[in-house]
C-alpha cells in the first residue's frame, strides 16, 4: 500500500492568473508490527487542473447532453479523467503533466514531486449557489501496473478581478539595485505584486463611498472644487 498525500504550498485560495503549486508525497509506510515488507511499484502519476460546472435542474433549464460524442476512453478505468464520478460538466481544464513514471519505494520510503501550474485567466471565478457552481479541483492520479487509477482530488478556490491582467507594472523595477546575496525569485516577486494590486482594487471596489470636497479659491474668489472618495490611502 502506497499513502499518496497532496498540500498546497501557499494555502487554497488564488488569483485567475497566478500560479498553483502542489508538493505531492509518496510514501511506502511500514507497519509497526511488521516483520518483513516488500518494496511497492507505481507505473506513473499524473496531475491535472479542472474546472466542474453544475447547475440545479429544478432552477435552470439546460440543453439536452449530447450522446453522439461519447468519449470510448473515458469509461476506462485506465485512462486517467481527472473529472471521472463528478457532477456536472468540465467546462475548464489545463495539459495533464506527469509528475513521474516507474516509481519504486521501499518499505518506509518516500518520495515528494512538486507541480505547478498557472491558473487560467479566462475561467469563472469560484462560486456555490443554489442554481448553479463552479469548482475548482487538481486530481492527481496514479496506477499500478494491470490496476486501476486512482484520484485525489484537491479542492481550491479561485478569485476573478477584472482588469487585474491588463495591468502594466512600472519597467522600473527591472533596473532597481537589488542585494547580490540574494536569491532573486522573479516569479514570487511577481505573485507578491500581482497579490498588492488585487489588494487594492478589492479595497478601493468595496470601501465606503463618502465624497469629499474641498473647494479651491484665490483673492478672486472659487477656482475649482476638488474631490476625493476617501482620506486614506495606502
Amino acid at each position: 500500500m502506497i499513502e499518496v498525500r497532496a498540500a498546497l504550498v501557499r494555502g487554497p485560495v488564488f488569483l485567475a492568473g497566478e500560479a498553483l503549486e502542489c508538493l505531492v508525497t509518496l510514501r511506502n509506510p511500514l507497519p509497526p508490527d511488521a516483520t518483513s515488507a516488500s518494496s511497492e511499484m507505481l507505473a506513473w502519476a499524473s496531475a491535472q487542473i479542472h474546472c466542474q460546472f453544475h447547475a440545479s435542474e429544478s432552477r435552470v433549464a439546460l440543453p439536452p447532453p449530447d450522446t453522439s460524442r461519447q468519449d470510448v476512453q473515458a469509461e476506462s478505468e485506465t485512462v486517467f479523467v481527472p473529472n471521472r464520478g463528478e457532477r456536472g460538466q468540465c467546462i475548464l481544464s489545463t495539459p495533464p503533466k506527469i509528475l513521474f513514471c516507474d516509481l519504486r519505494l521501499d518499505p518506509g520510503e518516500s518520495k515528494t514531486y512538486s507541480y505547478c501550474e498557472t491558473l487560467p485567466v479566462d475561467g469563472p471565478p469560484s462560486f456555490r449557489g443554489q442554481a448553479v457552481k463552479y469548482v475548482y479541483k487538481l486530481t492527481i492520479g496514479c496506477q499500478r501496473v494491470n490496476s486501476p487509477i486512482q484520484l485525489l482530488r484537491v479542492p481550491f478556490r479561485v478569485l476573478v478581478l477584472h482588469g487585474l491582467q491588463d495591468y502594466q507594472f512600472p519597467q522600473d523595477e527591472a533596473v532597481a539595485p537589488s542585494n547580490p546575496f540574494l536569491e532573486d525569485e522573479e516569479g514570487a516577486k511577481k505573485d507578491s505584486r500581482l497579490a498588492d494590486l488585487a489588494t487594492e482594487l478589492l479595497m478601493a471596489a468595496t470601501s465606503r463611498r463618502s465624497l469629499h470636497l474641498y473647494n479651491i479659491s484665490n483673492s478672486r474668489g472659487k477656482v475649482a472644487a476638488f474631490g476625493i472618495f476617501k482620506t486614506v490611502y495606502k
